[in-house]
């Protein structure tokens, strides 16, 4: 009897006061924030400084006065891509070909030899003080030239007469545009003035129009295309002219030939 009653006791409820058969969780404990745990150096205004965007690491090197130029390129002897002020002295050598009119006789050969003198500054470098590509100036050159015929009908047939030389005196304006900022940088030079040479075999000088495009390397040297413009007489020239100082051995070995061939 007692068996069969043993299962009904362990089935019967739990009196009230007996404890859970599950474990409660734990209460949750609520953390307050002291006033000393605030980091009073944050915030926009204590972040750090981004780096500027125009900062190196390393420094620009400082760019070097042009080649013979006083006060940092104020002033240049050879001209270059960052002066302010440049004089011009250089020696030259052209040929090409003397156009008289049509009733004073042929086409002939021309070649000449001379010098150039002038000077060239950059007015808006002088105001903003920074790099910029017109520059703009006087001229002046003379050259001795080959000499002319001419040849005429007249009464008793052909008269021909000629000139051993041609010597001519120029002057203009000059236009610069450098392509570039590097110290010896190409530029473009046009020139516009006038000439004073004799015409022909008349021996009277008279003034005509001067034009000139040059293709230049700094300041030592250019190519250029020139022409002069006289009455009934035009001359047109491809040449070439360096500085003085670097030019002057071959211009007098090309000079020197010529003399010596009877072009001069």
């Amino acid at each position: 009897m007692t068996s069969l009653l043993a299962p009904l006791l362990l089935l019967a409820a739990p009196e009230a006061d007996a404890a859970p058969l599950t474990a409660e969780a734990a209460p949750e404990v609520e953390v307050v924030a002291k006033a000393e745990d605030e980091d009073s150096d944050y915030g926009p205004f204590f972040e750090a400084e981004a780096p500027s965007d125009t900062a190196f690491a390393t420094t620009a090197r400082k760019r070097k006065a042009p080649v013979l130029s006083v006060g940092n390129g104020a002033f240049c002897f050879v001209d270059g891509s960052h002066c302010k002020a440049s004089i011009l002295a250089d020696a030259t050598v052209a040929a090409g070909l003397r156009a008289p009119a049509s009733n004073k006789g042929p086409d002939m050969p021309y070649a000449h030899f001379g010098f150039r003198g002038g000077l060239v500054i950059r007015p808006l470098m002088f105001r903003r003080k920074a790099w910029h590509p017109w520059g703009v100036g006087v001229v002046g050159s003379w050259t001795l030239g080959t000499g002319a015929l001419t040849v005429q009908a007249g009464d008793e047939g052909l008269e021909q007469s000629e000139t051993e030389r041609t010597p001519a005196a120029r002057f203009g304006l000059v236009n610069q545009v450098w392509l570039g900022q590097r110290p010896h940088a190409m530029h473009i030079d046009f020139t516009l003035g006038g000439v004073r040479s004799p015409v022909l075999t008349s021996g009277v000088p008279l003034v005509g129009t001067h034009a000139e495009v040059a293709f230049g390397w700094g300041g030592w040297g250019a190519v250029y295309a020139s022409g002069d413009f006289l009455d009934r007489d035009t001359r047109v020239a491809l040449g070439f002219r360096a500085h003085g100082v670097a030019a002057a051995p071959l211009i007098a070995l090309a000079v020197l030939g010529a003399a010596l061939g009877g072009a001069l």
